[in-house]
């Protein structure tokens, strides 16, 4: 058998190396009991989640014809994971909003595409939603502002 779709099959082996990496890292999360699951619960189960469409993908890949790998997007492929680290590494310092705004913006910058008047009305709606939702819906023991 040959693979008839590059794409799908490098897909479908990172899906599969990320459900593997995520089973391994929850491996010691408890599981807890049928009537009161355990934090390691939805961890593993999209972790499976992931494999099986890594599966199905690989199926795909030897089964239908599909596009070759092409060319790397590396603004995507640098920009977003440091949009996740700057949100990590400043929402306990600076509060919600600003490790938002900071993680959407370096977000944007990995398109040029990105069309900027959009994406101020995209950040305004996003952090009221943010904000809003989690710090005074759910309560969450998380500073709004650097100031709060």
């Amino acid at each position: 058998m040959r693979i008839r779709s590059s794409q799908d099959f490098v897909t479908g082996l990172l899906f599969i190396v990320v459900g593997i990496g995520a089973l391994w890292i929850g491996a010691d999360y408890n599981m807890g009991t049928a009537q009161r699951p355990g934090t390691g619960v939805l961890p593993h189960i999209l972790a499976w989640c992931l494999i099986g469409c890594g599966g199905l993908l690989w199926i795909k890949a030897f089964m239908s014809d599909g596009p070759d790998l092409g060319v790397w997007a590396w603004r995507p492929l640098i920009f977003v994971p440091v949009a996740i680290i700057a949100f990590s590494v400043l929402i306990d310092r600076f509060g919600l909003v600003v490790a938002m705004l900071a993680s959407m913006t370096l977000a944007a910058f990995g398109t040029p595409q990105t069309r900027w008047g959009e994406y101020a009305v995209f950040s305004i709606i996003m952090l009221v939603i943010g904000v809003g939702m989690f710090v005074y819906g759910l309560g969450m023991p998380v500073r709004a502002f650097p100031w709060n």
